[in-house]
């Protein structure tokens, strides 16, 4: 059974073969240009129209492909398109150089105008002379209009970034600028600080607000988050606690009350931690009180020349500023003495990790700072964010680092 239904299908297959052999190649052309998909069409010498496929007489507004027999481009298109595409035909059977896959802008007799990838050959007959052209088209309007689209889009992405990269750069002129702003010049105390934001601009501040009794009074705050948000937040702490300074009473808790009081609702889902503080006047030995107070900034150590030790200060309770409710710590004294040293500074170098996911943290830290107490001050934290890069292995920084550092001599 399975034999004779084979022997079915081979009749079947030799009858369809025989029937395509017999037909003439009028008919097989003439099947072709009437059932193709494709733009197909045959020009003379003189750029006229000897056929064309069905599809493509649609495309010129005609039911039937036998009506553009005889016509040319300029009947058609208009006169500029018209010309091209016959200078171009003519360079052809001049040269007899093909086009492939051009891509051509069509512009019809209403205005309107399409996109098409145009390939035009010589057409060679038997006798090999030229006798006119073949060409085949292909209509790309629409992935002309998505790439220009595209291209419209990356340019504006460009010119998005580069007003964004404008933008951050004028930020970071104005935070290097203000941070810290005017450093006070006080006798027998040193002053060191370094200020690394995580990306152009940041979220940390150090100043040194101008105060009625000229005393050393310094500011360091963290705005919650990192970049251009936080560091236009930055911007309003440095005028709130230039502004609270005006009227400082030596009283660093009420200074940060005062601050916290304009502060909150004003950093929308976020928070401050600060640290603030005066030193006091010189006494008879050399030794100085460092007042301070901190609203959920405890990130302090202090190093006695004498021991030749460091301590991270167990401070006060406080709360963040920024939040209704908020309150800073009780005020806490420091007695330092000729040599020593305080150090204060913000969470991203204790909380810096290696690729283990270990963090810095604030024994080693301390130990750093102890092991550089001879170098200048200004060197030391030098040499510790270096440290901190090291142990990170990372060229880019994890978060805002900075530090602010006072030593007696």
């Amino acid at each position: 059974m399975l034999v004779v239904e084979m022997s079915k299908q081979a009749k079947y297959s030799s009858n369809k073969s025989t029937m395509l052999l017999k037909a003439s190649a009028k008919q097989l052309f003439e099947t072709l240009m009437d059932q193709t998909a494709d733009r197909i069409y045959i020009k003379d010498r003189d750029s006229r129209f000897i056929a064309v496929s069905q599809p493509l007489a649609e495309i010129y507004g005609y039911k039937d492909r036998h009506q553009l027999e005889g016509m040319t481009d300029f009947e058609l298109f208009s006169s500029k398109h018209a010309q091209q595409a016959y200078d171009d035909e003519q360079e052809i059977l001049r040269t007899g150089k093909p086009i492939v896959n051009k891509i051509e802008k069509e512009v019809w007799k209403d205005g309107s105008t399409t996109w098409i990838s145009s390939s035009k050959a010589p057409l060679h007959l038997s006798s090999e002379r030229c006798a006119g052209i073949i060409g085949i088209s292909r209509d790309v309007t629409q992935e002309i209009i998505a790439q220009e689209q595209l291209a419209t889009s990356e340019r504006r992405l460009r010119e998005q970034n580069e007003v964004m990269h404008s933008d951050y750069q004028s930020a970071k002129r104005v935070q290097t600028i203000m941070i810290p702003g005017r450093i006070p010049r006080i006798k027998h105390i040193n002053l060191a600080y370094m200020w690394k934001p995580m990306a152009s601009v940041g979220g940390d501040l150090i100043s040194f607000p101008h105060n009625p009794h000229n005393c050393l009074l310094f500011f360091m705050g963290d705005v919650c988050g990192h970049g251009i948000t936080a560091a236009f937040y930055t911007v309003l702490l440095k005028y709130l606690t230039a502004h609270a300074a005006e009227v400082y009473n030596d009283n660093p808790r009420e200074y940060l009350m005062t601050v916290n009081e304009e502060v909150v609702g004003q950093i929308e889902g976020g928070f401050v931690t600060a640290l603030a503080g005066h030193f006091g006047r010189r006494l008879k030995d050399g030794s100085r009180i460092l007042h301070i107070a901190h609203a959920g900034h405890p990130f302090i150590l202090h190093y006695q020349a004498a021991t030749q030790t460091i301590e991270h200060l167990n401070l006060p309770s406080g709360m963040v500023m920024g939040i209704p409710g908020g309150m800073p710590s009780k005020n806490f004294d420091i007695r330092m003495k000729r040599g020593d040293r305080f150090y204060a500074f913000t969470d991203g170098i204790i909380e810096a990790s290696n690729p283990e996911g270990d963090e810095f943290g604030m024994k080693q830290l301390a130990e750093q700072f102890r092991q550089n107490s001879q170098l200048p001050l200004q060197k030391t934290l030098e040499t510790i964010y270096t440290e901190v890069l090291q142990f990170t292995q990372q060229a880019n920084q994890q978060d805002d680092i900075s530090f602010l550092a006072f030593e007696l001599d």
